[in-house]
């Protein structure tokens, strides 16, 4: 039975620039470091509650130019479109991303009650920033949902450093 989602894994050109990226653009927390066959290790970080795990290309794995994006994706190669982050103010996030050089691929988006936008990440990952338009009879829950996001946070937090410990 499938109980979480565990992990997503980036392989990266430069691994210490894309763990940077990261921490800077979106808070991730460096939770330490697992070794791999490559021998370069697979570096944890902790993104919005979720594990965000970055390498090296592992040996014979080149990185390749990243393809043009379009509409959240890149225009050719891979099934994942992208990963999404969600937001709680959408504007000042995107302020203090494009401030700090992060590509934004198009003004802001509407569909319902989601208002999103896509940015670029290092080696060609795609990210899509997510802000939830609540409709009036669902904004008094905002407070919990965030409650919510907190003790998940600081529980995938509180497990994934016992996973370091003593390391």
């Amino acid at each position: 039975m499938i109980t979480a989602l565990d992990h997503i894994h980036v392989y990266a050109s430069d691994p210490e620039r894309t763990l940077r990226f990261y921490q800077d653009c979106f808070d991730a927390e460096r939770m330490g470091t697992l070794p791999n066959k490559g021998g370069t290790g697979n570096h944890f970080l902790l993104l919005a509650g979720q594990v965000l795990v970055v390498s090296a290309f592992p040996p014979g794995m080149e990185p390749a130019s990243a393809p043009d994006v379009g509409d959240g994706a890149v225009r050719s190669g891979f099934g994942v479109a992208h990963f999404g982050l969600q937001s709680s103010n959408l504007d000042a996030d995107l302020v203090r991303l494009e401030t700090q050089g992060v590509h934004v691929h198009d003004e802001p988006t509407r569909s319902g009650p989601i208002r999103y936008v896509y940015v670029s990440a290092p080696d060609g990952v795609v990210i899509e920033i997510v802000e939830l338009i609540l409709p009036a009879k669902l904004r008094r829950l905002r407070s919990a949902f965030n409650a919510y996001n907190k003790v998940v946070h600081a529980s995938k937090r509180a497990f994934v450093r016992q996973l370091f410990k003593g390391r």
